[in-house]
Parts: structure tokens; C-alpha cells; sequence
């Protein structure tokens, strides 16, 4: 398992245990699936769930209805309803009013969980947006989560300037959102040069059209032609920017799809115009001219808003519209103009049964957006045949009683490929998002040239978190692991997959067995991110993390190699993820490998800790210190004692392993840093890694 793996430590292979032989193989994709201990032949029913929210004339929501109490329409054709249920946050769900069971079905669908959170994204689109009202947002998102939410709400934070960024994943802490509120006030990367832009585009524009009094005739004709210039170049700059946008909310949903309950993502902006070319000269005049129809095609954005509205459908998320800029414009051209942009994510989020506001109140609009979803109901369809993944219209009408009704007007279902490969892709862009598996990346530093440096990488999966399947020949598990690295300019350097399966042919306990997928790479030396992925596709779950690895400055010095923290309490399974583009052959031949400690950066409370390394020129008689850090001052230190005279040492020369001194520290992040002394005593920064210790999950088990 370790042969070639010079770089991890040499004492991670001494303390390798010959346990149980793991057979892992990699399947073709026509292989057919292992056999089961038994048949069991079952008929279910998959429903579509469609969101209902059904208010009197004073706004309040209508309860008590029942299946004869609405329409169903699909594509325009009447459809039973299958089930019916009233969910109101706060409140216990009442039972499901369902109706006939389709023919042929012989176990009812089970019912949807009571009382799960609801899940709510506050995004904030400063990429295209003024940034005096993106920051009158932030201000109101701050209020709102300090008094708008109930306690076992999730929320999390988003923006868009130049790409898409989580500013903090889901938590139900609004002190910690507050902060991260706070914090991206002063973001400068929040401050674009578009609002600027925008105004020259604005000011030119209303310049041209002073002097012109029509589109047709005389000295009108060439402004109309000048307008049409400057409109078309406005377009060509803002055009790219909002389809980064639509892609960032596309993303955000996909992010959301694996969640059950009610999800929403509220957008805060300017908005999206479907025609950025025909928004802006519509600011100025009643209608664009003709001649502008085929100029402007390139910068029609109806596409990215469709397939937005579908994959927000096939992923059960509503959508909020809340315009920043407000009703400030101080003519009525204006206004018509400011609402006009706001169009686009307004008919969003009536497909998807959400809220709009042009409110000068942002705070006001949050509140609506979160008070639209504590009382709805949901209408299960029960589809015919199987995934199509097309787009379905959805009509609702309200029988026999009098009200108004709010709902998602279609649905998309995705094939099983296209809906996780959406849900992979969204993992790679949005990792803090998955945090199910547990999954974190090492990347253990090797030796460097002038261009690059050597990393081996490692990506761990804790135990108990992959589904282990029992079967005739043991309990199995099929996991995908992969990682793409990011440099500083957004290139993609270098990615590499592998898919296992996983067979426990021994009696270890299969649910205490980790995961290690490790690769050689090599590195610019130049800034990186990292981004590992981890698919369980007999669980259905996925795991994600990030991890930045700094650029290199000067020349490469002596230091530790190949620092890295295991433990002694814990073993994982090692898998290679080859460094290589190339796809291996698919193969069922068993691969045999060794189990051997789980080398990680985080640690439970109590867990035995150890580290290794090896240290350029090793000097047996210098002086070696291990130092635990907690910010700049040292909470724990142990010296690296030589051999004494006419001792062998212990390990190869250069080597070194040690336990680590981490009995009875608190929770929290430290660094682990290699001390070596220097002429005269001083000392030197050999070799650093991050160290976390956690509270153990599940004490006692």
C-alpha cells in the first residue's frame, strides 16, 4: 500500500497493522449488480410533491381543505391528487388527506418527515448591483436574522461579485451570520466598477436623447444610432457578468436539492433583465429600434432564466425576488426602467411559488419571503412512467371555497445521471455545503524545485460514515473519490477520480472503518486551491471539502518533510487515486490492501495522537523541538532527543515519529510546528500543519 509513497511518513508503514484483507474492486459499468440475501418483490409509488399556499382575503392561510377542495392540472390535462398535506412551522403537521391509490400499488408512499427545518439561502448579487443598496441589504439581513427566524431555521449566506462565495454554510447560530453580515460589509471585493460604468453608460444615453426628439428623421436618426452604439457595448459588459449570476443561483440550487423540507433562496439585487441590450435603452425611450432586433440576440438571456426556472423545480427550491435598488428612481422613465430589470426574477419566483418586493423596505421583504412559508400545503402527484427530464407545467385552481392560492407552476424530473451529476458539479463549486460525509483534505508536503513541489494528498472519510451494505460475500460499499486543483488566476491544473468498491472480508466491524484516498501530485508553486469530493452511491450521499495551499516564496530551504498528523486510535482503509487523466480499464479483479492508521487533521478529545516526519539535513546531534501552538503562544512542547552515544537510532536516518502531548487540551485549532535549533541556540520554523480537536461524536458508543 505504501510502496513509492516515500514522501508520507516512513513511520505511517511501521505503523501499519496487518488486519483484515479488504478486497476492493473497480466495476465496468455494465457489471450487474451482487446478488442480495433475498428477493423482495414490492410495488411503491414516487410522487411528485408540489407546494400549495392557500391564503383568505386577509392574507391568513386557509387550512382544512381537502382533496375535493382543488384542481390538479399537468401540461393542461386534469390529474388526481394523490396525497394532501398541511405543514405549518411550529405546529404539528396534520395526517395526510390522500386520496385514491393508483392501480397497481401495494404499499403506500411513506409520509413525508414532520418538522424538518426549513432551509433559506440569503444571497446577495453585488456583481452587477449598486453597492449602496446591496449594503442597505446586508443591513436589513442582519436585523432580520437577529429577530426573524425561528430557532431551528438553517440559514446560510451567500454572494456573487466576481464568482460565487459562501460566507457562511448552513447553522441555526444567527450570532455567527451576524458576524459573517458584518464582516462582508468591508469585503472590497464586494465594490465593483459596474455601478460606475452603468452611471457613464446612463449619462451618455440621456445626453443622445435630449438631442433627439424621435428615432426616425434628421439628426434623431444618427442619436438613435449612437444610442444603439452605446446600449450594445453597455450590454456586451454587463451580459457576461449576469449569466455568472444565473449560474451562481443555478449552483445554489443544485446545492440544495439533496435536502427534504422547505428550501429557499432569497436574491437581494438590482436583478437579471431577460435582454440587457433592450433593458437599458428602455430606461430612456418607449420601445428599442428595429434595426436593434438581430444586433442584440447575443445578449438574450431567456435560455439560462428557463433552465434556471427547471432545475429549481427539479430541486424543490423556491425563489425570492428582492429588488435593492427599491423605488428611489426619481423619474417615472427610471422606475419603469429599475422594475423592469427586476422582471426576470420576479417570473422566477412565481414559477416557484415565492415572493417579490420593489419595496424600499428590504427588511419588510425578508420578512414576507419567511412568513410565505410557515403554513402550505403540499399536493403529492403521482407521475406516470418514469424520469423524463422535461419540464412540466402545474395548474391549481381552489374549489368551492373562495381565496387566493400561490403555488409552483411546474416540475422537472431529472434522470437519475443528470440529477447527480448536477449534484456532484455543486459539491466541487459549493463544498461547505456537504459536510455529511465528514470529509477533509491533507496535503502533505514533499520535496520542491524552482517550478513546483511534490504534495501527497490525502482525503479522509471518518468511520461510520460510509454505508456498508451487508452481502453474501460481506458488507460492501461503493465510494467515488475525486479532486481538481484551482490556481490563483481560476485555471484548472490538474484532476483525478477513482471509484471502488469496497468489500470487508474480515470480521472488523465495518462501521469503525475509515477511508484514506491518497495521490502523488505535483504542484506550481504558485497558490492553489483544492477541492475533494466524495460520492457514497449506495447511501446517496456526498462529501465535500477545500483546501488552499499557499504559493512558495524564495528559494526552497531545508525543512520537515512530509509532516503529518495520524492516529493511533483510529485505521482507515487506503485507497490510490492515480494522479493521471487517463481512465484505468475497468476491472472486477480484487485488489488486496492493507488497513493502517487514519492520517487526518482533526481529532476527537482523548484520541491517541501521533506525528512523522523527515527533516533535511538531519543532524543527529541538533536540537529538535515539537511545538503545539494555540495562535502565537505554545500550549505544549516535547523535545526531539539523539540517540545517546553508541545507541542505533531508532528509525533511518531523518526520520522521525513521535506521539504528540495532547492529553488535556481543550477543543479548538492548533498548529503542530517542527522547532530546529541553529548555530548559537537560535531557532527556526522547520515544518508547520494544522492540529483540531473536537468534542468526540457519539461519547460512549
Amino acid at each position: 500500500m505504501v510502496r513509492g509513497l516515500t514522501v508520507l511518513v516512513p513511520a505511517l508503514a511501521a505503523a501499519l497493522v496487518g488486519a483484515d484483507v479488504i478486497s476492493v474492486a473497480t466495476p465496468p459499468p455494465d457489471a450487474p449488480a451482487r446478488g442480495t440475501p433475498a428477493m423482495i418483490e414490492r410495488a411503491t409509488v414516487e410522487l411528485v410533491l408540489i407546494e400549495a399556499y392557500v391564503t383568505d382575503s386577509q392574507g391568513r392561510p386557509l387550512r382544512g381543505l381537502t382533496t375535493d377542495d382543488l384542481s390538479l392540472m399537468i401540461d393542461g390535462h386534469a390529474k388526481p391528487i394523490h396525497s394532501l398535506e398541511f405543514r405549518e412551522v411550529g405546529a404539528p403537521a396534520a395526517a395526510p388527506a390522500a386520496g385514491p391509490a393508483p392501480t397497481g400499488a401495494t404499499e403506500a408512499p411513506p409520509g413525508t418527515p414532520r418538522r424538518l427545518p426549513r432551509r433559506l439561502i440569503l444571497f446577495f448579487e453585488d456583481s452587477t448591483s449598486s453597492p449602496e443598496g446591496l449594503t442597505a441589504a446586508r443591513r436589513a439581513a442582519k436585523r432580520f436574522l437577529e429577530s426573524g427566524l425561528l430557532p431551528e431555521d438553517q440559514v446560510a449566506l451567500a454572494s456573487c461579485d466576481r464568482r460565487l462565495r459562501i460566507l457562511h454554510d448552513f447553522t441555526t447560530d444567527r450570532g455567527a451570520l451576524g458576524r459573517a453580515v458584518e464582516g462582508s460589509l468591508d469585503d472590497v471585493r464586494r465594490f465593483t466598477d459596474f455601478a460606475s460604468e452603468q452611471a457613464k453608460y446612463e449619462r451618455d444615453v440621456a445626453e443622445l436623447f435630449g438631442r433627439a426628439s424621435q428615432w426616425s428623421g434628421g439628426s434623431g436618426e444618427g442619436s438613435a444610432r449612437q444610442m444603439t452604439l452605446v446600449a450594445l457595448n453597455y450590454a456586451a459588459e454587463y451580459t457576461p457578468r449576469s449569466r455568472d449570476v444565473l449560474r451562481a443561483l443555478t449552483t445554489l440550487v443544485d446545492s440544495l436539492s439533496p435536502y427534504p423540507g422547505y428550501k429557499g433562496i432569497v436574491f437581494m439585487g438590482d436583478g437579471v433583465p431577460e435582454n440587457p441590450a433592450f433593458d437599458f435603452l428602455q430606461r430612456f425611450a418607449e420601445r428599442a429600434p428595429p434595426s436593434m432586433a438581430s444586433a442584440v440576440e447575443k445578449f438574450d438571456l431567456s435560455l439560462e432564466i428557463k433552465q434556471l426556472a427547471h432545475y429549481a423545480s427539479a430541486a424543490g427550491v423556491t425563489l425570492h425576488s428582492v429588488q435593492t435598488t427599491g423605488l428611489s428612481s426619481s423619474t417615472s422613465m427610471e422606475m419603469r426602467a429599475s422594475g423592469r430589470r427586476s422582471n426576470a426574477l420576479e417570473t422566477l419566483a412565481l414559477n416557484t411559488g415565492g415572493t417579490k418586493s420593489t419595496s424600499n423596505d428590504v427588511f419588510k421583504a425578508l420578512a414576507e419571503a419567511e412568513n410565505s412559508s410557515r403554513a402550505y400545503y403540499v399536493i403529492g402527484y403521482a407521475p406516470e412512467g418514469p424520469p423524463d427530464g422535461q419540464y412540466h407545467t402545474v395548474q391549481l385552481r381552489l374549489k368551492h371555497r373562495s381565496g387566493s392560492v400561490r403555488w409552483r407552476r411546474g416540475f422537472t424530473r431529472l434522470l437519475p445521471d443528470q440529477a447527480r451529476e448536477r449534484a456532484v458539479e455543486a459539491a466541487y463549486f459549493l463544498p461547505e455545503l456537504y459536510p455529511d460525509l465528514g470529509v477533509e483534505i491533507s496535503a502533505v508536503p514533499g520535496p520542491s524545485d524552482t517550478a513546483s513541489r511534490v504534495y501527497d494528498l490525502v482525503v479522509h472519510v471518518p468511520p461510520g460514515r460510509a454505508l456498508f451494505v451487508p452481502q453474501p460475500d460481506g458488507a460492501s460499499a461503493r465510494l467515488e473519490a475525486g479532486f481538481v486543483l484551482i490556481d490563483e488566476s481560476q485555471r484548472e491544473t490538474l484532476r483525478a477520480a477513482r471509484e471502488a468498491r469496497i468489500t470487508l472480508t474480515g470480521a472488523r466491524p465495518s462501521g469503525r472503518l475509515g477511508v484514506d484516498f491518497y495521490s502523488r501530485i505535483r504542484v506550481p508553486r504558485g497558490g492553489q486551491t483544492i477541492t475533494a469530493v466524495v460520492s457514497d452511491r449506495a447511501a446517496g450521499a456526498l462529501g465535500a471539502a477545500r483546501l488552499a495551499i499557499p504559493p512558495a516564496t524564495g528559494a526552497a530551504s531545508p525543512g520537515a518533510l512530509g509532516l503529518s498528523i495520524y492516529s493511533l486510535s483510529e485505521h482507515s482503509l487506503w485507497i490510490e487515486i492515480p494522479a493521471s487523466r487517463e481512465v484505468a480499464p475497468p476491472t472486477d479483479a480484487a485488489a488486496d490492501y492493507e488497513v493502517g492508521p487514519s492520517l487526518k487533521t482533526t481529532f476527537a478529545l482523548g484520541e491517541l495522537v501521533a506525528c512523522g516526519f523527515r527533516l533535511e539535513g538531519f543532524d543527529p546531534q541538533g536540537g529538535l523541538r515539537l511545538v503545539i501552538r494555540d495562535g502565537e503562544r505554545e500550549v505544549r512542547s516535547v523535545d526531539v532527543l539523539p540517540p545517546a552515544p553508541g545507541e542505533e537510532a531508532p528509525l533511518p536516518t531523518g526520520l522521525i515519529k513521535m506521539k504528540l502531548p495532547v492529553e488535556g487540551l481543550p477543543a479548538g485549532d492548533y498548529v503542530l510546528v517542527v522547532r530546529r535549533k541553529g548555530a548559537g541556540g537560535a531557532e527556526s520554523d522547520a515544518g508547520t500543519t494544522p492540529l483540531r480537536l473536537r468534542p468526540a461524536d457519539g461519547a460512549g458508543d
